[in-house]
């Protein structure tokens, strides 16, 4: 049964054995064994295996899948970019976690030529901010922080590029100076988004780098949560339906990320026991959800 389910799937799905052998849990060279029945092995152990990544595999395939929506905080993120690219200006997007920055982001990126999206990880130093644009920009790093980044003006200088740093927030206040000092040096626009904290971090403790600061056009400021407009636009999109969404803001906190944890517990329950949402599994996920 197990290898005859597994057979269907990968032939349905069109995915290799080396991609399907990590999701069993096993080798490769075990699924071809499987898969041909001259497995010498524990083969009970196996089909236990593949039973359960089919169930998984069949468990995701319910989860929620929305395009981007175009909601009215996703227009003003838009706006933003697009001043920074034309004006080849420094602006900012803020607003707290989950409210859409990266995947608004991102779908900037996706649909504007000439854009450079750099997201932010805890790790990143000031040679590995550098490294990373280096090799966005087709650039081969050299050990030297200041000749990487002449090297980097020199590739961006008229280009009509636009670099986005998201979660910009966890740079340190050196690698923040070398994006201000790239964009000077190269006219280009730049885009730093993150927590509200981000600008504190370009302000300094006391005020002492006004030279970054000053720097800024305009500002996105998302607050900390979305408009009711947008949580209804997001609900309705994923579910098909208006009508639950006075509900959902309130239960969603006005937080995009919240919605979509929400939605996705929701439309699993409904699609399990093949009815349509209601509100008793709008409340029954609410709870679970944390605060």
């Amino acid at each position: 049964m197990s290898l005859q389910a597994l057979k269907q799937y990968i032939e349905q799905t069109g995915i290799s054995q080396s991609k399907v052998a990590p999701l069993v849990g096993v080798s490769t060279a075990t699924i071809s064994q499987y898969l041909k029945g001259e497995y010498k092995g524990d083969v009970a152990a196996v089909d236990k295996k593949v039973v359960e990544m089919l169930d998984r595999q069949a468990d995701k395939a319910k989860d929620v899948k929305s395009d981007f929506v175009e909601t009215p905080t996703a227009k003003d993120i838009f706006d933003v970019c697009a001043m920074a690219h034309s004006m080849a200006d420094i602006n900012l997007v803020i607003g707290e976690a989950g409210l859409g920055k990266t995947v608004t982001l991102k779908q900037y990126a996706k649909t504007v030529d000439n854009v450079i999206l750099v997201e932010v990880e805890p790790t990143f130093s000031p040679k590995v901010l550098l490294v990373e644009l280096c090799n966005r920009l087709g650039i081969v790093p050299s050990r030297s922080n200041h000749d990487n980044v002449i090297n980097i003006v020199e590739k961006l200088k008229g280009s009509d590029k636009l670099i986005i740093i998201d979660e910009a927030e966890l740079l340190a206040y050196k690698s923040l100076e070398i994006i201000r000092r790239i964009h000077d040096m190269a006219k280009i626009g730049v885009v730093l988004a993150g927590m509200p904290r981000l600008r504190a971090n370009l302000r300094g403790k006391k005020g002492e780098y006004k030279q970054l600061y000053s720097r800024i056009g305009f500002v996105g400021d998302l607050s900390d949560r979305l408009p009711e407009e947008d949580i209804g636009l997001l609900s309705q999109a994923t579910i098909g339906t208006a009508e639950f969404n006075a509900k959902l803001y309130k239960a969603s906190h006005g937080n995009a990320r919240r919605l979509n944890k929400l939605l996705r517990g929701v439309n699993r329950l409904a699609k399990l026991n093949n009815r349509p949402i209601d509100e008793a599994m709008i409340n029954k996920f609410t709870q679970m959800l944390i605060d």
